[in-house]
């Protein structure tokens, strides 16, 4: 079991932690039968551990972590880590700046341990997987770092894999919010969309034959 605050400890002996509510780049992505997933469209991604500052990280874990422990950062070549606080990328000890390759394995603190993925060649989205058993104060399985695209299906390069659908989804970003499509009918909040997809508002609920998931703005 990994060390750091249960939920109940941080309620007890830590401060409450304050969350994140800029809802132009913070999203909750939920997928029937698979999870629940935070979903950010920022470039720059700050994760840190509980604190009742009213600037808190974006990604706050309930977790013995600084305040802004670590910011992940996109740009055109690729992603990098920002350590802030004492961190580990592929079991070396970071200072600074350190670029961030498919499947690396990150330790935050001691004992906050996180896979960094970027699971289709096809698109700069980057997901965050949980290894250890630390997590937001509001439950969820995993981080999506959005760049302009994000796959839901079936097999291993899509960055939310869920093993029962029978095709891929593409939720991905218009200068007019998100947009949905797939190779097979899709309905967004019971209205069936033509082929070339339709808009994702934040609590639409997008659904097809074997699928469906609901995208929410952080509050």
């Amino acid at each position: 079991m990994a060390t750091g605050f249960s939920r109940s400890e941080s309620a007890l002996n830590g401060p409450t932690p304050v969350e994140r509510s800029n809802s132009k780049d913070c999203y909750f992505l939920w997928v029937d039968g698979v999870g629940a997933f935070q979903l950010f469209t920022s470039g720059e991604v700050t994760l840190g551990g509980p604190t009742r500052d009213k600037d808190p990280a974006d990604l706050v874990l309930l977790a013995n972590l600084s305040r802004r422990h670590a910011t992940f950062i996109r740009s055109e070549e690729g992603y990098v880590l920002e350590a802030h606080a004492a961190c580990k990328v592929a079991d070396r000890p970071v200072e600074g700046r350190t670029h961030l390759n498919n499947n690396y394995r990150l330790e935050l603190g001691s004992g906050v341990r996180l896979r960094f993925r970027i699971p289709s060649v096809l698109s700069a989205t980057a997901v965050i997987e949980f290894i250890s058993d630390h997590r937001p104060t509001r439950s969820i399985d995993g981080v999506i770092l959005m760049d302009e695209t994000c796959l839901l299906g079936p097999t291993a390069d899509n960055h939310v894999v869920c093993p029962d659908w029978g095709q891929t989804v593409l939720l991905y970003k218009k200068a007019d919010g998100f947009w949905c499509k797939s190779q097979s009918p899709v309905s967004i909040d019971g209205k069936i969309m033509p082929e070339s997809g339709g808009p994702v508002k934040p609590g639409s609920y997008v659904s097809g034959n074997d699928f469906g998931f609901r995208l929410e703005a952080c509050v």
